[in-house]
């Protein structure tokens, strides 16, 4: 009623309305995963649901209002912090709130078994973060992974002593929102085997090998010999079970230790036995003697009766043939 011709009375309908002015607050997103999604409030209330970086704004408020904007829900995986979330509103909008989103960091762990004692093996996360274990166990890398991120571990240095070869499964994936425990890490002593040679074996003979007093190995010819695999670190010892007839048979470098390599070089040398030539000598005149001989040579002088004996023992199956060389001249 603020307009009109002045009557012959005073006025007193015109009518002022004040109203608080309006203003806006807004920020900036930057950081969300995507497919992630962010619930901002202003002052508890006013839900802004986010899914992508950008900007947005809240509903106006009155000049005056104090703010403050608040995470309600944060994003799977993620953290998201305010910056410049609070303040009172002073005749302009505000827009400079900023709401920054990083992915939460998980850790990366399983089980190993079958490590040998006094073993280690190395262990590796994406080519990186190298972790030493001495035992069997539970195991965790140091470093942690961001969610979403992907992870591979792999074995970087195998045990040695004695030599083994360790397997990974559920090797890989990406991070999840929570730690992983789940890989495996699985261990196996290498095998190795103990062989060599064998020399000098009669044709048509044989002998039977042993290691560690089983195994056995039945040998009828000359020839490399290669018993089955034996773990390493695994003390051998090669004997001789049973000997050819008419031979013995000898082992070389038939003990020792595996250490991470065939053993290829035991020896097994055989030889003929010998055997004494004798007999009796019966009815030689008291003061007499006589010569034998046995193939020809290996002379054996004899002046009275009784047991007598060559020299020269003689190989098994060798020929032999006693003659006489002097008759006694009596």
């Amino acid at each position: 009623n603020g307009i009109g011709t002045m009557p012959a009375n005073d006025i007193n309908s015109v009518s002022v309305t004040c109203t608080l002015d309006t203003f806006t607050v807004g920020c900036a997103l930057s950081g969300l995963l995507s497919g992630g999604s962010v619930v901002l409030q202003i002052n508890g209330a006013s839900n802004q649901t986010l899914t992508a970086d950008g900007n947005f704004v809240f509903p106006a408020l009155a000049d005056g209002t104090a703010y403050t904007v608040a995470v309600a829900n944060q994003p799977v995986g993620q953290t998201c912090t305010v910056n410049n979330g609070s303040g009172t509103l002073a005749g302009a909008n505000v827009s400079n709130v900023g709401v920054t989103c990083v992915n939460e960091t998980y850790t990366l762990g399983g089980l190993l078994t079958g490590l040998a004692a006094g073993d280690t093996v190395v262990l590796q996360n994406n080519g990186g973060d190298d972790l030493t274990l001495g035992a069997d166990g539970a195991f965790t890398f140091n470093t942690k992974v961001a969610y979403g991120d992907p992870y591979a571990v792999t074995v970087k240095t195998q045990p040695t002593a004695p030599s083994e070869t360790c397997t990974v499964s559920n090797a890989s994936g990406k991070m999840p929102a929570n730690d992983v425990n789940s890989v495996s890490v699985t261990c196996t002593v290498d095998t190795f085997t103990v062989g060599g040679a064998l020399t000098g074996l009669f044709s048509g003979g044989s002998v039977v090998l042993q290691i560690n007093g089983s195994h056995n190995q039945t040998l009828t010819a000359d020839g490399n010999f290669v018993f089955p695999p034996l773990a390493d670190g695994t003390a051998y010892a090669v004997t001789v079970a049973t000997q050819p007839i008419g031979q013995t048979c000898t082992v070389s470098n038939g003990s020792g230790t595996l250490a991470g390599a065939n053993i290829a070089n035991v020896g097994v040398s055989c030889l003929d036995n010998s055997y004494t030539l004798g007999g009796l000598l019966s009815g030689l005149a008291a003061g007499d003697t006589v010569v034998l001989q046995n193939n020809g040579g290996d002379d054996l002088t004899l002046s009275a009766d009784g047991s007598f004996t060559f020299a020269s023992p003689l190989a098994d199956a060798t020929a032999y043939t006693v003659t006489i060389l002097t008759q006694p001249d009596g």
